[in-house]
């Protein structure tokens, strides 16, 4: 009996190192870039939706996002449905659209 409790031990230890308990790092996230039309903003949610010609998008702001129009760091409710924006985003673990730099490209002439 104790031959057997021996040998399943030692069995259990070489397999050991080949599995893994802990959550496995998928490295940095992929960053893509979209442009399209504002549909809709929502400054309290963190929320903007983006019409690029064939598919809506929509993004939650990251915290640390920036806003953009031309040199310009604006905010979230600057932007205005019918804006052509071009946005750098990154897919979350959960799935989310995650924005991290909004730039307005309908630049105001001083004319």
């Amino acid at each position: 009996m104790k031959v057997w409790l021996y040998i399943c031990v030692i069995a259990i230890s070489l397999m050991m190192p080949g599995i893994c308990f802990c959550q496995q790092d998928e490295g940095p996230a992929e960053m893509q870039s979209r442009e399209g039309v504002v549909t809709q903003v929502d400054s309290i949610g963190s929320l903007l939706v983006i019409f690029d010609g064939s598919e809506e998008l929509r993004f939650s702001i990251d915290p640390s996002a920036r806003i953009q129009r031309g040199t310009d760091n604006i905010m979230l409710d600057d932007l205005e449905s019918n804006d052509t924006v071009t946005v750098r985003y990154y897919k979350s673990t959960d799935g989310v659209l995650r924005a991290v730099l909004v730039t307005d490209n309908n630049i105001a002439s001083d004319f």
